[in-house]
């Protein structure tokens, strides 16, 4: 028998339900960390939830203003972010993001001088408040800024941890010309759409001690020479020059180059002996080899990891294949984009050159801007001694004439039964 005073519940009664704790009831942390997730439009919102919401928002770590979210004027952005920027103050800032695009969908499309001054002075008045924050990541998206200039303090900020410019304004080589570089914390850097020159780029490179990455994608580049003894990755997609670049970087170990356009430097490897993975990409540009490229592909010595693609490379190493060094380094290689079958002595000519390699990967394809058919080099009799290779793969897009490079690979390989191969359409 049950005591008197003990409750029991009834088959009608419903469960007991259970309900979430209030937001507010969780640690400032936590919060802030919820709200570095949405747009600061909306984190400014949060503001009428509560007496614990109401000045939150000015402790957010992380702002990413973009002109996107303010679809109806420009005004409202410019309001806006002063606004908030104001009312933060001083408070402690991890990443600084601005993407604001004169001339775009959600703007007026003609400016006069006197408003173009107006937006200048907005954007590197915002820049100034974000340094003031000591901020470690600051992304700046900024096109159709002119007559911009970055503000000197953006170079000598010492909590920059990562920085990240693209101003599509190639044509004001004043964007970026800071005379004094103090950024010893910074680590990666990357720069779009800009005009680098002689002394710039080289300062920004000796200001940067702890610098690790580097990439310039769509620059033009006005110098001659790169030196850094802690660069480690280096990247440059679709950059425009001319003359040669001397590289005199000790600590490289990665070099990707990708989709360089006619008129683009040549790169001369100086002092990179600790560079172990190279990426080449040339499919659009079409000057006439130079000595310094043979001299590029005779210093990959070192190098255990390469990928050549495309038509331009291919058409390079018919060039200089003959007086090719050995690759004794080499373990993995991808090679291709293009249709390998039509260049199988080339292939054998290649892997003649790298004794000790451990996989290959194959990319079988249609190049995308098809020149004339060319003449088949159906020979393939070129034996290679490839005694450390364990594995082919390959990638193709058109399946006819996989067949004949893998027959004439198992048929040159000294221990074809022993290599495991696999196929990928894509």
């Amino acid at each position: 028998m049950e005591p008197p005073n003990k409750r029991t519940r009834s088959n009608d009664e419903p469960a007991t339900s259970y309900s979430f704790p209030d937001l507010s009831t969780l640690p400032e942390p936590v919060l802030l960390h919820i709200l570095s997730f949405m747009n600061p439009k909306e984190a400014v919102q949060t503001c009428i939830l509560s007496k614990r919401w109401r000045n939150l928002w000015t402790f957010i770590p992380s702002l990413n203003f973009e002109h996107f979210f303010f679809r109806d004027t420009t005004a409202a952005f410019v309001h806006f972010v002063a606004n908030m920027l104001y009312f933060r103050g001083a408070s402690k800032l991890d990443t600084f993001r601005l993407c604001w695009h004169v001339g775009g969908q959600h703007q007026v499309s003609e400016y006069g001088d006197e408003i173009c001054e107006i937006h200048v002075s907005n954007a590197s008045s915002w820049i100034f408040s974000a340094l003031s924050c000591k901020p470690l990541v600051i992304t700046l998206d900024l096109r159709g800024f002119t007559k911009l200039k970055l503000p000197h303090a953006l170079f000598t900020c010492t909590s920059l941890e990562q920085l990240d410019l693209k101003l599509s304004n190639r044509d004001n080589e004043e964007t970026i010309g800071p005379k004094y570089v103090n950024l010893s914390n910074l680590k990666k850097l990357k720069l779009s759409v800009l005009t680098l020159k002689d002394p710039v780029m080289q300062r920004i490179l000796w200001g940067c001690p702890l610098l690790e990455e580097l990439s310039l994608s769509e620059c033009l580049l006005k110098f001659s020479e790169m030196k850094s003894d802690c660069l480690r990755h280096l990247t440059m997609k679709s950059c425009q020059g001319y003359g040669v670049v001397e590289i005199f970087m000790p600590s490289l170990i990665s070099l990707d180059l990708k989709n360089s356009w006619s008129g683009v430097n040549k790169l001369s490897l100086k002092n990179t002996p600790s560079l172990v993975k190279v990426f080449v990409s040339y499919e659009y540009f079409d000057e006439e080899f130079s000595s310094s490229e043979f001299e590029f592909f005779n210093s990959l010595t070192t190098v255990t990891d390469l990928e050549l693609f495309d038509t331009r490379v291919k058409d390079l190493l018919e060039k200089i294949i003959p007086n090719c060094p050995v690759f004794d380094n080499l373990k993995r290689l991808t090679f291709g984009k293009w249709l390998i079958n039509e260049k199988l002595d080339l292939l054998c000519q290649l892997l003649q050159r790298t004794p000790n390699l451990e996989k290959l990967t194959i990319v079988h394809k249609k190049p995308a801007r098809p020149g004339k058919a060319e003449k088949k080099c159906a020979t393939g009799q070129i034996p290679f001694k490839c005694k450390q290779l364990k594995a082919i793969e390959i990638k193709y897009s058109d399946p006819s004439g996989v067949h004949e490079v893998v027959d004439i690979l198992l048929r040159n390989t000294s221990h074809g039964e022993r290599v495991r191969i696999d196929f990928s359409c894509f």
